[in-house]
């Protein structure tokens, strides 16, 4: 992930300049680096680990909307460009807002203080 945010900041060809997916993939760069710093702790919380999950969920949800927009723009019934981004954004968020919603009570219980329980035993 890290290889390809750098990567994307030597991408000019659509604004010539810098653009809006360069400040996606600032936003994106972000949620990385907030994902990871949990780990980063020699000794870690339960907490710590709930937190890195949830931050890389979010992380993920980025990519998955990425790929989603660039699939979108590529279907030439679809739309125009923007429209495409933008509707793309829009399904791949919701879908993973309501997942995230749903399935936060389970991972917590597994990836948070109950992920201490086991690494205790």
């Amino acid at each position: 992930m890290a290889v390809l945010l750098i990567s994307s900041f030597g991408i000019y060809r659509l604004f010539g300049k810098f653009g809006l997916f360069h400040y996606l993939s600032l936003l994106s760069t972000f949620s990385l680096v907030a994902g990871m710093a949990p780990m980063f702790k020699k000794i870690r919380s339960p907490k710590d680990y709930e937190t890195h999950f949830k931050r890389m969920y979010w992380s993920v949800a980025g990519l998955y909307a990425a790929f989603a927009a660039e699939s979108f723009v590529r279907i030439p019934k679809f739309g125009g460009f923007w429209k495409g981004v933008a509707w793309s954004f829009v399904l791949v968020f919701i879908v993973c807002f309501i997942s995230f919603l749903k399935m936060r009570p389970p991972w917590s219980k597994k990836f948070g203080k109950g992920r201490a329980e086991k690494v205790a035993a």
